[in-house]
């Protein structure tokens, strides 16, 4: 992919899109957590945002239970961070 065009640049550093994907972020998260909960599990959800070296403003929920999310063979695998990301 080429050279990111200045225009592409001062979208993602718009806050207002910031926000947008921040809003959007936390209430995966807070999805993620009610149903790990409902489910038994104990993670907890947090919501890094930034701007990547391209330009490209994100907004990441992170899980702190890798195990959780995707199972062993002492715990169950939940999903939750998968399945409110889907919608489910």
């Amino acid at each position: 992919m080429g050279r990111q065009p200045d225009l592409w640049k001062v979208a993602n550093k718009n806050r207002r899109l910031q926000e947008v994907l921040e809003k959007r972020a936390r209430r995966i998260a807070a999805r993620a957590t009610a149903i790990s909960r409902a489910n038994g599990g104990k993670a907890n959800y947090s919501v890094r945002t930034g701007i990547r070296p391209s330009g490209r403003a994100y907004a990441d929920v992170v899980s702190d239970s890798p195990a959780e999310e995707r199972g062993t063979e002492e715990v169950p695998r939940i999903n939750a961070l998968r399945r409110a990301a889907r919608g489910q």
